[in-house]
């Protein structure tokens, strides 16, 4: 059920307020019929406070107990299951009773650390998925946590046999060609390069770099060739966390040449840099692909991002965080190093998703969801399909007032013949019941009425991001589980 917590941060209310129950369901009611090709599970990851936190008027969404959903999909069925992730700072709150760890986003106050306890919170909320047969949450502030992928108990943390240390991002890119894991870690102004074999799971290469400031470094993106980064105002600072102030901040001054794309690349790990200039904040990233001696990269920009550097006193509102976001594409000239901005699209939203099939190579299609209302309980409120070789956008809202959909996540059909040859898979919002419901589009027909809506038994908090495993990914992770 909803918590009751008095507060009107939106954060606190309507599709983010927090469930407070794990749940599960079997032979969910389903309207319309589910594709039989389409057998696994949708996993998604939602910041779910488990206490009231310490200040409830500071609180920000990216601050939530994680809390895994899994959405088991076979023979035109669906179940379903929700736990919390129970990492060890986690089980602190619980032996108190009480939120004890302040916000990062925002500040606040910290309560009493026991001897012993994390010095820090893991919130183990932002993205989860299955790797080296593990299902796997991140976040990108500790190590990644190791979940049975059926029961969805989680079993530890992670760090791919050793080899990382400290933390990692929560956005990984899985490459098409050999499946090996491609990620990084961002400490302060140096980030770190790594690519996880997919038959071991460990560290085959890695390469560390100075950015030369704490950039709030969220999602990157990779071509054949190169690992993309974006350099803009937007940071992280732990040193004002420590003071119970905001640590999200925007701060311009701290960039003497405006936004900079880094590349590395991937095969000699040389770092080159590209001024874009002006300021604004990469939120997601589509994709990124070499053609004809550029780089180009779609993703969503900002305008802004975080509490100013200026106003520390008074963090900024919600909509102020996030401003709406417009998809852009960016193109780095390979020999003479020229970047350029161009938009692609009016259309404001978030979320971007490509099939993944393509990564690092050319795509025409690009999915994301809408944020065109800016109303004052929802973030997004429609689906959006970019045609980038016809420069069109077809954009769908929720049937029946279905509102708040979460990042849709591409299947491909069984046997697929083209790039949009499956469905979209996304979590929308019921305003009337508080629970929620798994949309099924035809991703080559995108219409407002789905091919299937999967009637869920809880409201699943809005949240960050998810992925899909086929039923071979799924059942091969569940044996290797069970059989640890």
């Amino acid at each position: 059920m909803t918590s009751s917590w008095p507060t009107d941060n939106k954060f606190l209310n309507g599709p983010f307020a927090p469930w407070t129950e794990e749940n599960e369901a079997y032979d969910l009611r389903v309207d319309g019929e589910i594709p039989p090709d389409l057998r696994g599970a949708l996993f998604r990851m939602s910041p779910n406070p488990r206490f009231q936190p310490r200040n409830t008027d500071r609180y920000h969404w990216w601050e939530g107990d994680g809390m895994v959903c899994g959405i088991y999909v076979r023979d035109g069925k669906a179940a379903y299951r929700t736990r919390w992730v129970e990492t060890d700072s986690m089980k602190v709150e619980v032996r108190a009773g009480e939120a004890v760890y302040s916000g990062f986003a925002n500040g606040g106050s910290q309560g009493r650390l026991l001897e012993g306890a994390p010095p820090g919170k893991n919130v183990a909320n932002t993205n989860v998925g299955i790797f080296d047969d593990r299902l796997l949450v991140y976040y990108e502030g500790g190590l990644p946590h190791a979940l049975d992928p059926e029961s969805l108990r989680t079993l530890g943390t992670y760090d791919f046999q050793g080899g990382v240390d400290v933390l990692c991002t929560a956005h990984y890119k899985i490459d098409p060609d050999t499946g090996d894991m491609l990620f990084f870690a961002a400490v302060g102004p140096t980030i770190t390069w790594y690519r996880a074999d997919v038959e071991t799971g460990r560290i085959v290469d890695s390469h560390s770099f100075d950015i030369g400031v704490p950039v709030l470094m969220h999602d990157f993106v990779v071509s054949r060739h190169y690992a993309v980064f974006f350099v803009t105002p937007a940071q992280f600072r732990l040193d004002l966390i420590a003071q119970g102030q905001p640590g999200v901040i925007w701060d311009e001054d701290s960039l003497e040449h405006g936004v900079q794309i880094v590349l590395m690349d991937r095969r000699t790990h040389e770092v080159t840099w590209h001024e874009v200039g002006g300021y604004f904040a990469n939120t997601h990233f589509f994709n990124a692909y070499e053609q004809d001696g550029e780089l180009i990269i779609d993703g969503h920009r900002i305008t802004r991002l975080g509490t100013p550097a200026d106003r520390l006193s008074a963090p900024v509102g919600s909509h102020d965080w996030f401003p709406p976001a417009l998809p852009c594409r960016w193109r780095v000239d390979l020999t003479t190093g020229r970047a350029t901005e161009e938009m692609t699209s009016g259309i404001a939203g978030e979320f971007p998703k490509i099939n993944d099939a393509c990564l690092g190579r050319q795509h025409r299609y690009g999915y994301f969801v809408t944020t065109r209302g800016l109303t004052p309980d929802t973030m997004s409120d429609g689906l959006a399909r970019h045609d980038y070789l016809l420069d069109s956008t077809t954009v769908v809202d929720g049937p029946d007032y279905l509102t708040s959909p979460s990042e849709p996540v591409f299947v491909a059909r069984e046997n697929a013949r083209s790039e949009d040859d499956g469905y979209l898979l996304s979590l929308w919002w019921n305003r009337s019941t508080d629970l929620s419901e798994l949309l099924i589009h035809d991703a080559a027909d995108l219409r407002r009425i789905p091919l299937a809506r999967v009637k869920l038994p809880s409201r699943v908090p809005f949240g960050f991001h998810g992925s899909w495993a086929d039923h071979v990914t799924l059942d091969r992770a569940v044996a290797a589980t069970d059989a640890g």
